[in-house]
């Protein structure tokens, strides 16, 4: 799987991550509505951490399309607020 972090390049995590991530995006749309940017800062900087963490960063200069965008940790809650109308509110950040 090929995630995005914003600003921070492209990564290729496990599929195996997909279950903490998805976790984690339950969490970023509960911030989201309780308009708790502490929160939310806080949740995407953890989907960032894991995604280094668990992933392998792609090779500069080859861009593939991503599986999965996450915001920086300090995007403003209302930046993230309009991503997740623009794309589909009940899926959150991670679609399925």
């Amino acid at each position: 799987m090929i995630v995005r972090i914003m600003g921070d390049g492209q990564w290729e995590v496990p599929d195996d991550a997909l279950a903490r991530l998805n976790v984690l995006d339950d969490l970023v749309t509960q911030a989201v509505e309780d308009r708790d940017e502490e929160a939310l800062a806080s949740i995407l900087s953890e989907m960032g951490d894991l995604v280094r963490r668990l992933g392998t960063r792609a090779a500069s200069g080859v861009l593939r399309l991503s599986d999965l965008i996450v915001p920086a940790a300090d995007t403003p809650l209302h930046e993230v607020r309009e991503w997740l109308q623009e794309s589909r509110v009940d899926d959150g950040l991670i679609p399925g």
